[in-house]
Formats: C-alpha cells, structure tokens, sequence
C-alpha cells in the first residue's frame, strides 16, 4: 500500500472511531432515556456498547499505525471532527432516533464495508468484524423508521430528521463513489417509506 493510500485510510477510520464513540454517547445520553419498552431499552445498551467497542477497536489498530486518538471520548460531539455533528447533539423525537440509526448508522456501515477491503490488515480485519453488528444497528433503525411512518405526524418528524442528519450521514463517507452508492441506496429504501433525501 502506498503512504498516501494508508494515510487516506487511517483518516477514514479515524473518522469513523469518533463517529462511532458518538453513536454509543447518544444511545447512553439521548435514546436510552426516551424509552420505556424493556425489550428495546436493552437493544439501546446493547448497541451503544457494541459501538463503543468498535471505537475501542479502532483506537487500537490506529494506535498501531502511529495515530493516537487522544480523548475523543471527552471531547462534545461538535468537537469530534465529524462534520455537521452538532446537530447530533440533541433529539427531539423518536422518530429521530429511528433516522439516526437508519441513516447515520447506515452511513458508517458503508464506510466500513470500504474499509474492510483494505490492504492494510489490521484496518480491514477491524472493519470486517464490525460490519455485522452495524448492520444490525442500521436494520432496526429502519424498521422503527418504517413503523413512525405509519402516522402522518410521526412520517412529518421523521423527514425532519432526515434533512438533519443527511449532511452529517454523508460527511461520514469516503468521497467519491462509496458516496453516491450510499445515497442512490438511501433514495431508494427511505423513498419506500414516503420519505426524501436531500439533493
């Protein structure tokens, strides 16, 4: 692998560690106490601790490759590097937590199916080994999505949500054509539930 080719990959992991220590501060601190069904307050532990395990995990490949994170973690959301983000630092439905994970989540999903085919080991072994929880996270998102956009004031929320997270959800992702593969998807799966993604 070229220099240039491994330092592109470790800004993206770099990227995707604070996305993903982002997605576990908000099941902690913004979902978790928004719900009050049992069975899908431990999907929100469950989930918030698988990602913060992939932030761990990245952590410690990046460290490896001489990348060192520092305190992430302690750092507000607007201050992680994550373009746009400080839109996630609040939610103000439920609705938007579904889109959070059925876009956000979704985003990250698709930068780390890229990563894994990476030709630095250590990078595509971590990103492999995510990839099907993310999926997971990304999947449910869109079902409790699917299921707001049952009523016409929660489909009304849940496309407020969109717009939202839509700048942050692409900024997630490698430039190029992981980009617009993302998009086209999204177009298509959230276009099913009545609902538009921003041009």
């Amino acid at each position: 692998m070229s220099t240039q080719a491994q330092s592109t990959q470790i800004q993206q992991l770099s990227l995707y560690a604070a996305a993903a220590a982002t997605c576990a501060d908000r099941y902690a601190k913004a979902f978790y106490p928004m719900i009050r069904d049992a069975d899908e307050k431990m999907v929100c532990c469950v989930h918030g601790a698988e990602d913060m395990e992939h932030y761990i995990s990245a952590a410690e490949v990046l460290r490896g490759l001489g990348v060192d994170l520092g305190s992430v973690v302690d750092r507000p959301i607007s201050e992680r590097g994550l373009y746009g983000a400080d839109v996630l630092e609040t939610t103000a439905s439920w609705p938007e937590r579904a889109a959070f994970s059925a876009v956000f989540e979704r985003a990250l999903l698709a930068q780390l199916r890229e990563l894994a085919r990476s030709t630095c080991a250590p990078i595509a072994k971590m990103a492999g080994s995510a990839v099907a929880r993310e999926e997971r996270h990304a999947a449910h998102g869109l079902e409790l999505l699917r299921k707001a956009c049952g009523v016409e004031e929660g489909r009304a929320q849940a496309q407020h949500a969109v717009r939202r997270i839509w700048p942050v959800a692409l900024a997630a992702i490698e430039e190029g054509g992981p980009r617009q593969a993302f998009a086209d998807a999204m177009r298509d799966e959230l276009g099913a539930l009545g609902l538009a993604v921003p041009e």
